[in-house]
């Protein structure tokens, strides 16, 4: 079974200068069967999403935040709902994060466990406290037997990558995405911390996995916007590619395929 999966910030304020209806326009030639949003706050309203459901000819979830909302949408046609679960997402987060649980339809042999995928947006200003952030969704993400991803604008540098300009960084952006400095003189370097912890829960980086390091931020030059997967999935992974929303968001999107019936089940595992 092939899933086609995509990630998009929506950037804030889509809703309000027509940018939204042009990034339905840019997810529909995509056509995922899994969708990730992050900064649609707007769809925290029923009404709203209940039209955003329609224009996509998806359904939908939206997780509450203390922010800005993150959403996960499918196709049921490909995917059973059978939960969602956002326990920590106001409590614990900054934006929070989506986390709906899937029986995928359509297989050979069914899973012995669901699919678990958390739509994220770690938060901008340090990148420990986004590294801590990463840590409750690692363990979300094994909650359920482990088939899962983790995407969305995780905001902080992938392990290895190669660093960028960091001049032509934002100074903000440089305090909260690079290593302290012993003096004003001394190079930036990116903190990696975030990337770290998503390599010691063993994530895979999908795209690293496809050798696809090019930024997501289209002001920030990093490749902030990410995709990590369980080792049960890292078999199944099977395309990558950033997706250029065009005006409609200051974010790249990212789209990636999955072979499900690649899973490796022998990955899965009890939580305790």
């Amino acid at each position: 079974m092939a899933l086609t999966v995509m990630s998009q910030n929506a950037q804030y304020g889509a809703d309000k200068d027509g940018r939204w209806e042009s990034m339905i326009e840019v997810i529909g030639r995509v056509g995922p069967h899994l969708l990730f949003l992050q900064e649609v706050d707007w769809l925290a309203d029923p009404d709203k999403a209940d039209a955003a459901e329609k224009a996509l000819g998806l359904r939908l979830v939206v997780a509450p935040s203390r922010n800005l909302n993150t959403a996960v949408a499918w196709n049921p046609r490909v995917l059973e709902l059978l939960d969602t679960e956002t326990k920590y997402s106001v409590s614990e987060m900054h934006h929070g994060y989506c986390a709906p649980r899937f029986k995928p339809l359509g297989l050979a042999r069914e899973l012995p466990a669901s699919l678990v995928a958390i739509s994220t947006h770690l938060t901008p200003y340090s990148a420990e406290v986004a590294a801590q952030e990463t840590q409750l969704l690692c363990a979300r993400a094994y909650r359920y037997g482990g088939i899962a991803i983790v995407a969305g604008d995780i905001n902080h540098c992938p392990l290895d990558d190669p660093e960028i300009e960091w001049e032509r960084v934002q100074p903000y952006n440089r305090t909260s995405r690079c290593l302290p400095r012993a003096s004003k003189d001394e190079p930036w370097r990116g903190n990696r911390i975030v990337g770290q912890k998503f390599r010691d829960g063993e994530f895979t980086d999908v795209g690293a996995h496809f050798e696809d390091r090019q930024a997501t931020g289209k002001a920030g030059l990093l490749r902030v916007d990410q995709a990590h997967v369980t080792p049960a999935l890292r078999p199944a992974l099977r395309s990558y590619q950033r997706v250029d929303p065009g005006p409609a968001s200051d974010h790249y999107g990212i789209s990636w395929e999955l072979d499900l019936a690649a899973t490796d089940t022998t990955c899965i595992r009890a939580y305790t």
